[in-house]
């Protein structure tokens, strides 16, 4: 599933290449997933894509590219490149695009190189960012992937003036066992995604509000620990309320306790975030956290995809009296297993709401009349049966426009009586679902 998954991708950025390029300079090789151990020699002196990702390749030499004198990109992600002299392109002065992610590297020799605007040398195994004086120079670099087990603050002052448009930092399982908290602190990027090692408990101090990021994304976030509570990562969280630039954020992969969870949505609310995405999440425990502060918020949109949980041991209207009361105008909880969304206890700001690929039934804000701003609503892929339900909870919803309530379970019977409907709907889409002939007696 992994090589499907890391295909599909390759793929898709191949073609978004190729529309960059234009086509009577275009020339595309592809020889990803080949079981090769070198580079080819028969390439076309024309090449100006090379692909030769998921193979078996452990070396690079000059001579194995001297001829590709136009090539622009080269993939050559998921090899076993060990080391890697820089000088090696010397002669590919057209290189723009170079992706080295997921080998074995541990060493590179550098090189000047003025021309590369994406380089990524991520998921490697690099002790220290491989970052050189060399790199200063790549005035038109956009995109840096780097991988480290430690992190020194002057490691990064080589590119520290550079205006990079993202930055993926990847930190391999050693990293923690000793720390420079400001270490990032000179990353002069606008986005900034930090990958911590996967199976290791949260106790890091990295302070991640570099004061040039508007857009960061944390993953494997693991604090399971009741006696801990997630207080190394929650520390990290109320540090970006210091930064008035951060407008999105994004977490992946959680592992935490459900006042842990709770509180993470706490911390964020009174920052400058206006666009908070958080999935892939494991909860446990109990949840103990009730008063939750809405004020001075600044969020607009708020995202939670596929939550799992253990068994619940506290009533699961406590959750839902959070979410439900949120004044925000976007909400998205899907994945979730949620069967059940209160009504906000007073008029909701809600525009948009997507509750998608849930467990929600017939009775989701029955004779509720506190959504009346709401404009879209989707119930795509829930539990919804009766139809005759459904119309009537729109019934007060007197701005909506659009209903998604395809993927369900629903049925018609025309001894239910009239079906009724808000006046404002504009779009309704009830595709896949058992509906029949009778159906058009229910249409608004």
């Amino acid at each position: 599933m992994t090589s499907i998954f890391h295909f599909a991708i390759i793929f898709m950025l191949i073609l978004q290449i190729r529309t960059q390029l234009s086509e009577e300079s275009e020339f595309l090789v592809d020889r990803s997933n080949n079981g090769l151990i070198h580079i080819p020699k028969d390439l076309s002196q024309k090449t100006t894509v090379l692909n030769i990702s998921q193979n078996y390749i452990s070396e690079l030499r000059t001579s194995d590219i001297l001829s590709l004198s136009k090539l622009r990109i080269l993939i050559i992600s998921h090899n076993r490149i060990q080391y890697l002299d820089i000088s090696v392109f010397k002669f590919n002065q057209e290189l723009e695009y170079l992706d080295l992610s997921h080998n074995k590297l541990v060493e590179i020799s550098c090189h000047p190189t003025v021309n590369l605007k994406h380089l990524d040398l991520s998921f490697n195994a690099f002790d220290a960012l491989p970052i050189c004086k060399e790199f200063g120079s790549m005035s038109r670099l956009k995109f840096l992937g780097l991988s480290a087990t430690h992190l020194e603050k002057s490691s990064v002052l080589p590119v520290a003036h550079l205006n990079i448009s993202k930055v993926l930092l990847v930190l391999g399982e050693p990293y923690g066992e000793k720390e420079d908290p400001e270490a990032l602190q000179d990353f002069n990027t606008e986005s900034l995604h930090i990958v911590f090692p996967a199976n290791k408990e949260f106790h890091f101090i990295l302070d991640v509000s570099v004061r040039t990021v508007a857009n960061l994304e944390l993953s494997n976030i693991k604090c399971m620990l009741e006696d801990n509570e997630c207080s190394y990562f929650l520390n990290i969280l109320a540090k970006l309320q210091t930064n008035p630039k951060l407008s999105s954020l994004t977490l992946n992969n959680i592992e935490t306790t459900w006042n842990s969870f709770i509180r993470i949505f706490q911390l964020v609310w009174p920052a400058a975030i206006q666009y908070f995405s958080i999935s892939n999440v494991k909860l446990q425990g109990q949840l103990d956290f009730r008063d939750f502060n809405y004020s001075g918020t600044s969020l607009k949109a708020l995202s939670i995809h596929q939550v799992v949980t253990d068994v619940f041991s506290f009533p699961q209207s406590d959750i839902y009296k959070i979410f439900a009361n949120m004044n925000i105008k976007n909400l998205t909880v899907s994945g979730t297993h949620m069967v059940h969304m209160l009504c906000p206890f007073k008029i909701s700001p809600f525009l948009y709401l997507d509750f998608s690929n849930n467990l929600l039934t017939d009775t989701v804000f029955e004779n509720c009349g506190h959504l009346t701003e709401l404009e879209t609503l989707i119930l795509q892929m829930n539990q919804l049966k009766e139809l005759s339900k459904i119309a009537h909870m729109t019934k007060q919803m007197k701005s909506l426009q659009q209903l998604d309530i395809s993927q369900n379970s629903l049925s018609y019977d025309e001894n239910e009586g009239d079906c009724s409907w808000t006046k404002s709907l504009l779009s309704l889409n009830m595709s896949s679902n058992i509906l029949t002939d009778s159906v058009f007696r229910c249409l608004p």
